[in-house]
């Protein structure tokens, strides 16, 4: 029974989703792959490769092999509201006690800012803007971390120097309140992303796991027009987090409903 790497792996895959493989069982080696699907030695290393980047596999020595890999089954709920204490704001009291990861520290530097998020800030992709980035996490638990970049417009930099450095008890979000003499009105969008090497390597990623994105815009008025004063990239395992919210009811959807009158499959 021959077979390309591409059908091995959706075979063994296929075994795991069932439970039929369960996590720490091993997988077949190469040379019993080679024999059962009657494939080159090759073929049989790049299925089992395409398992370990999809997070399903991995290697462990101590275990003689390639392992179906332990995931975790639940996931810690980031609750998304900001809430202040004496430090300042903070994004869910899941994360009060968050701190700065040991050996890092807040780097900022002037880089050319993504398209994402220049068009969330209003200017053009790759124009050098101020970003502060920074790593923090739970003390007690190191793979519950997250990465920060806060890019900042340039009207709130050239405005507030202080941005670009050291800003003070209460950070930026002070200093901008401060400067706009009012609230700040934030606005959040969950989206998902491909970690690169670096983030991998700092959020401590197994291969195949995605980043949960967390996009936070920072509106104030300036001059009686709307400015977004800065843009927050949050980053952090989607294998570990979630974002979990009550729908509402809108519109006709409010209670008592009306019957439905049209089949869904028909119209």
């Amino acid at each position: 029974m021959a077979g390309t790497a591409e059908e091995i792996a959706a075979n063994l895959r296929e075994r795991i989703h069932r439970g039929e493989l369960r996590p720490g069982d091993k997988l077949p080696t190469m040379d019993q792959l080679v024999e059962q699907y009657g494939v080159a030695r090759q073929t049989a290393r790049q299925a089992l490769a395409l398992l370990k980047q999809e997070g399903l596999a991995e290697y462990r020595a101590g275990r003689g092999g390639t392992i179906v890999r332990e995931k975790p089954t639940t996931r810690m709920v980031r609750s998304r509201a900001m809430e202040r204490d004496h430090m300042g704001y903070y994004s869910g009291a899941s994360v009060q006690h968050w701190r700065v990861i040991p050996g890092t520290q807040t780097e900022v530097t002037t880089e050319p800012v993504p398209a994402d998020v220049a068009a969330l800030l209003g200017v053009d992709a790759g124009t050098p803007l101020v970003v502060r980035r920074r790593m923090n996490g739970d003390p007690d638990i190191e793979r519950h971390r997250q990465l920060t970049d806060s890019w900042l417009h340039p009207a709130a930099v050239e405005a507030l120097p202080v941005l670009a450095g050291s800003s003070g008890l209460g950070g930026i979000y002070d200093r901008i309140e401060e400067w706009a003499e009012q609230p700040i009105v934030w606005n959040e969008e969950i989206t998902a992303a491909t970690p690169s090497p670096a983030e991998a390597s700092a959020l401590l990623l197994p291969p195949g796991v995605p980043l949960l994105r967390v996009i936070r815009t920072s509106t104030v008025t300036i001059d009686r027009k709307p400015l977004v004063a800065e843009v927050n990239d949050i980053r952090m395992s989607a294998e570990l987090f979630s974002v979990a919210y009550q729908l509402s009811r809108r519109g006709a959807a409010r209670w008592p409903v009306r019957p439905a009158s049209e089949n869904f499959y028909e119209s």
